[in-house]
């Protein structure tokens, strides 16, 4: 190759530069008197061979033509400069051999072209010496630079060939030779098994940004959006300064004269690079896209819906206005026909996400056109994509429609990813679950199945959370294998999600065992600083559903965690967090509880009626006391919008207030006592809130007509539920109640025996045990030289007494060691179930002494003298 270009450089290395090499060496930017020193120069270097002496200096010019040169250099910035090593540093002797090939080649056809064309008048001297000086002048220099550097980019295969192009000639660049380069660029990234050297990669980003800069003030709309869409499909980092924004401000300043692909392409770009117009930009650039809907295909309208979607994902509140959006929306249709169906899920994508319904088919004509392609045109994320943009959006779309897309879905669900899986299954779910047959909905899990352990956490998130509002229980294999991929992942679930999982197992009434819960529950305390006290409720809910107590820490956790957040929680999150610890049976303790019934006093006026009942349940059974005072305002919120509140709130709120040691004012009994009678008559009330009723009414002493017509309610209730679960229990209340009533209202037939078996039957079921405070009043007593017995039946054997002994008289003496559960945790108040023992006691003839556990001293000699005075009245 040296060898032959060496001879024929030889042929122009005289006084003239050579006809064929001179276009290639003024497109280096050289003056023709340099051209033979220079390339025998950088021959020299390359080859070491002598090509003859070194002509001397010309400066025809002098010193105007020298800073002429200077000037051009500077405002071309192609040529060659000396202090970087001349042309053999800047481009190789072959580059330069390959580009004076195809230049003479060209001239050589132009110089045919003007041969054939001459008349039989011109001199052909005249005509070689026109197309020497066109060769010179300074556009056809930049036409041939252009167009062997436009070559040059189409004929890339790599993308580190256009890389090294950028990196070659940076300073020959134009903006249109910079646009196609962007191009070429992101077209060769779709390709698979492209060379992409890192380096190279990074040089060349760092080039193109730089090129970009310095270009920006020539753009047109066309190049700035073109930019962009390449930057955005090639992934480049814009962080570096404001390049992104200056773009758009760029691409705003000429929106006037944007085309709708120019626009549709920009818009998309501030999609995928987040970096987004403010609203008064965005407006004027989608009235210019409205101006042009004329000359718009169906792919603009899309990609700006899509953008738009994709601004309102990223929380910038309210987008675009509604008739703004309208506008679209209708151009978009009206070329429907023209769409792929990948825009069609796009835009049902981004109405989904901009929370806007439209009104009308337009929906339902969407989905329709995008069944109405063949199945090998739809890509998995089409289907999922618009599955669950109609799950999101509720627009009333045909039964028929639903059933093709998720028939369709199916159909290829083996081929869906891990996030296309979890969307579909979301879509189906709040769309209509009964689409799916039972086959079908198998086939959906097998491949969910299949693939779990691929998937991430949110798409575990959103799987376990469809299936459980589905409803349909999976094999517990599958259930397993899901358990095991959540765990597996369980540090990278949100809150949110972590709710979700426990949500689903709740609602599919599967547990996973207590090893997965104790995880489960060990991250959510990790987390509970982060976690909403919303989600927090949520979660406590769940466990108490699942039946599982948090570890002591976890639950020091949560409720500190909760506490934190407790200015800001809801009446819902609170009656939420008081369920679940009173379901458990835990108590959080008295602290907590004190700063809970605190924020529910400040929110009583905004709770409901239903979380009114339910807040007052929970202190009852948590052994809480609110107070006189709250019990008074609650009761009369609640009865005054008795006609709001479900049968199941009644029963709560009465059985709660006499739980709790307290009752009902009279204007506020007669009311409920009224309320309960109706609805009754209407047979709204279960036969558990019946007898839950009577027993809450007797304790507080109700009567009357009223009360009498319920009684018979509650009796007949019990008497036709058979031998339904709970009936003995409700049969042990019933008897209880008529205990308290002092036999004032009977049971017909046999159900009044059957009440009292059922209620010596759960008396005699419980198995004396004796507390350490028990043993220590025993043995005092036996100090005292008082004979007695513990745990002694009643004579009628309707109660068990701790300790019973014989008064002065023979009376009989009744000692009942009231340990905490008798009394309230706070205000150490007697509940309503021991107040009813101490009535009755009292009513069949007992004397009876009450040692409470607060007052029990802990020396011997302490006791005994308490011990001593507490009996002074009986012995």
């Amino acid at each position: 190759m040296m060898v032959e270009m060496g001879t024929r450089t030889r042929r122009f290395m005289g006084s003239r530069p050579c006809r064929k090499v001179l276009p290639l060496v003024l497109a280096r930017g050289t003056r023709p008197g340099n051209t033979c020193r220079r390339l025998n120069c950088a021959l020299s270097n390359r080859s070491g061979d002598d090509q003859g002496p070194e002509r001397p200096k010309q400066t025809p010019g002098g010193p105007t033509t020298t800073r002429r040169r200077e000037s051009r250099r500077e405002a071309g910035g192609g040529g060659i400069d000396r202090d970087h090593g001349g042309m053999a540093a800047d481009v190789g002797i072959e580059a330069l051999v390959e580009e004076a090939a195809e230049v003479n080649q060209s001239l050589s056809r132009q110089g045919d072209q003007g041969a054939q064309g001459r008349g039989p008048g011109r001199v052909r001297g005249r005509g070689r010496s026109r197309n020497r000086r066109e060769a010179r002048s300074g556009q056809a220099i930049r036409a041939n630079v252009s167009g062997v550097l436009r070559a040059k980019i189409k004929k890339a295969k790599t993308s580190d060939k256009v890389w090294g192009i950028l990196l070659r000639h940076e300073r020959n660049m134009s903006v249109s030779l910079v646009c196609l380069a962007a191009v070429r660029l992101r077209r060769l990234s779709k390709r698979r098994n492209t060379s992409d050297n890192g380096r190279v990669r990074s040089r060349g980003e760092r080039v193109l940004v730089s090129l970009v800069r310095r270009r920006l003030p020539s753009m047109n709309t066309k190049h700035v959006a073109t930019i962009l869409h390449s930057m955005a499909a090639l992934r480049l980092s814009v962080d570096d300064g404001d390049l992104a924004a200056s773009l758009i401000d760029r691409f705003v300043l000429l929106v006037d004269g944007a085309n709708g692909q120019a626009i549709g392409n920009m818009v998309w770009a501030c999609g995928k690079l987040g970096r987004f117009p403010d609203k008064e930009s965005l407006e004027r650039i989608l009235r210019r896209l409205l101006s042009v809907s004329g000359e718009c295909n169906s792919q603009n309208f899309s990609n700006t819906l899509w953008a738009l979607g994709t601004m309102a994902e990223q929380g910038r509140g309210d987008v675009v206005s509604d008739p703004t959006l309208e506008l679209l929306l209708s151009c978009y249709v009206c070329k429907l026909s023209e769409s792929v169906p990948q825009g069609m899920s796009n835009v049902l994508w981004a109405l989904a996400r901009l929370g806007y319904e439209p009104g009308g088919d337009v929906v339902q004509r969407i989905v329709r056109e995008l069944l109405s392609r063949p199945r090998d045109q739809m890509k998995p994320q089409d289907l999922a994509n618009a599955l669950w943009s109609l799950g999101r959006l509720r627009c009333d779309v045909g039964v028929e429609d639903l059933a093709a897309l998720a028939s369709s879905s199916v159909e290829m669900i083996e081929t869906f990813n891990p996030q296309e899986l979890s969307l579909t299954l979301w879509g189906l779910a709040r769309t209509d679950p009964s689409l799916l047959h039972d086959d079908e909905y198998a086939r959906i899990l097998r491949a969910v199945v299949a693939k779990c352990h691929t998937f991430n956490a949110q798409a575990l998130s959103t799987t376990l959370w469809a299936v459980g509002k589905i409803g349909r229980v999976p094999p517990p294999d599958h259930m397993y294998s899901l358990t095991e991929a959540v765990l597996t992942r369980l540090g990278r679930f949100t809150p949110q999600g972590l709710s979700n999982v426990l949500w689903a197992m709740t609602s599919l009434s599967y547990s996973p065992g207590p090893v997965a819960l104790r995880e489960i529950s060990a991250e959510v305390s990790r987390k509970a600083k982060r976690i909403p006290g919303k989600s927090l409720a949520s979660i406590m809910k769940s466990f108490a559903l699942l039946q599982y107590t948090p570890a002591d820490a976890a639950m020091r956790g949560i409720n500190d965690a909760f506490l934190m957040q407790l200015p800001d929680c809801a009446p819902q999150s609170l009656c939420l967090l008081l369920w679940s610890y009173a379901s458990l049976g835990q108590s959080p303790g008295t602290r907590v509880l004190d700063e809970l019934h605190a924020r529910c006093w400040e929110l009583l006026p905004e709770c409901t009626v239903a979380q009114q009942a339910n807040q007052l349940w929970c202190y009852a059974t948590l052994s809480y006391d609110p107070g006189q005072d709250f019990v008074t305002e609650l009761s009369s919120r609640f009865a005054s919008s008795l006609d709001e509140a479900s049968p199941q709130s009644i029963a709560n709120l009465v059985w709660a207030v006499a739980s709790l040691g307290y009752a009902l004012g009279n204007v506020q009994e007669a009311a409920l006592v009224m309320e309960i009678l109706r609805r009754c008559q209407r047979s709204e009330f279960s036969g558990q809130e019946l007898t839950n009723l009577v027993w809450a009414l007797a304790v507080m002493g109700a009567g009357g007509d009223g009360f009498s017509d319920v009684w018979g309610r509650a009796a007949d209730a019990v008497m036709s539920a058979g031998e339904a679960k709970g009936r003995q229990k409700q049969l042990a209340q019933l008897f209880h109640s008529k205990l308290l009533l002092r036999g004032d209202y009977a049971l017909p037939g046999d159900l009044g025996n059957e009440a009292e078996g059922a209620w010596r039957e759960i008396v005699s079921s419980k198995e004396p045990v004796l507390s350490r405070f028990h043993h220590q009043v025993s043995a005092c007593l036996g100090r005292l030289g008082v004979h007695h017995d513990c745990e002694v039946y009643t004579q009628n054997g309707y109660l068990s007494v701790d300790i019973l002994l014989e008064g002065a008289g023979g009376s009989k003496v009744v000692v009942e060691v009231d340990g905490p559960s008798h009394f309230s945790s706070n205000t150490l108040k007697t509940n309503g179930s021991t107040l009813t023992r101490n009535e009755l006691l009292r009513r069949w003839g007992y004397d009876l002494v009450s040692v409470p556990f607060f007052k029990w001293p802990a020396e011997e000699g302490n006791q005994d003298a308490f011990m001593r005075k507490a009996l002074g009245c009986v012995l």
